[in-house]
């Protein structure tokens, strides 16, 4: 039988442009009938999804001379020859918007219309934003945007955002951050080993740079903790980690000091967020607990997120926060006045 991926009897370049090149294609297909095709060659192209941790997106108002107008697009562009498709969304995200990514995560990629060209995007999330420089090129005349990413959707419903590769990009991304139910695989949890140093090292300084955001300037260090800090943690306190599918996604660590028991170190890879893991690592170690009178949680003060997601879990924040972390914590004057102090009576 005939492959789809048989050469073509004859081919007959009609036109080579900057970004396709437009063949006449005599080809036999699968059912044997010979048919001359117009195929449009394109090398592909990149476009990236940029997620705060607040679930806001950053689009591009773009006008579109082929559109006759501007329209809502994510950051794009097409390969260099010989470019890797990440490299290329890294590239485009900066160019366009102005930010760098701490993590791009791959997607999907998809075929944009078989019916006459073979080009594919490739689409990533990037979480974990930075501020970098922006370098638009004369014929990019956009303006940036930002929204929920329940409002974009909300424009993809309503005709507003009729791009294909923005409506598949923020579909993807909205699955990828709030899975459908039922399809999240459980973590599993256990004490960690010396033996499981350098993977617990290796989630702790990756997710460091997604919550970077977080920290006042001056306080991002990278590595984030080395293996003699490791160490000298694991010497007072208990490590765990959250493995899925045999993979170490998360990890925390359990100390006791004085009269309570201190949930420290939490730390989630950035594609691991938003589905439970980093509550069901926490919940454990609550279960553990034992012996004492409350559970205290220090955190950045810029750190909405984990604030948040205490608040919800039934911690109140300290009413002397700077008090409480002089007490319980042994840390950097500088981070001690930029931390805040959450407590749970047991």
């Amino acid at each position: 039988m005939t492959s789809l991926s048989d050469a073509p009897k004859k081919v007959r370049e009609v036109y080579r442009g900057r970004v396709v090149r437009l063949d006449v294609e005599t080809v036999t297909l699968p059912n044997g009938a010979t048919v001359e095709l117009e195929i449009i060659r394109h090398q592909g192209a990149a476009a990236v999804v940029p997620l705060k941790d607040d679930d806001t997106v950053f689009l591009i108002r773009q006008y579109r001379h082929a559109t006759g107008g501007y329209i809502y697009e994510i950051p794009a562009g097409k390969l260099d020859p010989g470019e890797e498709p990440r490299h290329c969304a890294a590239r485009e995200l900066e160019e366009e918007i102005g930010y760098r990514a701490s993590s791009l995560t791959h997607l999907l990629t998809f075929f944009t219309t078989p019916g006459f060209t073979d080009e594919v995007i490739h689409i990533f999330l990037a979480t974990g934003l930075l501020p970098g420089t922006q370098h638009l090129e004369q014929d990019e005349v956009l303006e940036v945007v930002e929204m929920s990413l329940d409002a974009a959707l909300a424009k993809i419903n309503d005709g507003t955002i009729r791009d294909g590769k923005t409506i598949v990009g923020l579909q993807a991304a909205y699955l990828r951050r709030t899975p459908p139910a039922g399809s999240l695989t459980a973590p599993a949890i256990r004490t960690l080993e010396p033996t499981d140093r350098d993977a617990a090292l290796a989630a702790i300084n990756t997710a460091a740079r997604w919550y970077r955001e977080f920290l006042p300037a001056g306080e991002y260090h990278d590595p984030e903790m080395s293996a003699a800090q490791w160490e000298a943690e694991a010497r007072r306190l208990t490590w765990y980690g959250a493995y899925v599918e045999g993979r170490l996604v998360g990890v925390m660590g359990l100390e006791y000091v004085q009269d309570a028991a201190l949930l420290r170190h939490a730390y989630i890879l950035p594609e691991s967020q938003r589905q439970g893991i980093g509550s069901t690592l926490r919940e454990h170690l609550e279960s553990r607990v034992q012996g004492v009178s409350r559970i205290i949680v220090g955190t950045y003060a810029g750190n909405y997120k984990a604030r948040r997601s205490l608040e919800k879990a039934g911690y109140t924040q300290s009413a002397d926060s700077e008090a409480i972390l002089r007490a319980y914590y042994n840390i950097p004057e500088d981070r001690l006045r930029t931390s805040v102090a959450y407590e749970k009576p047991l």
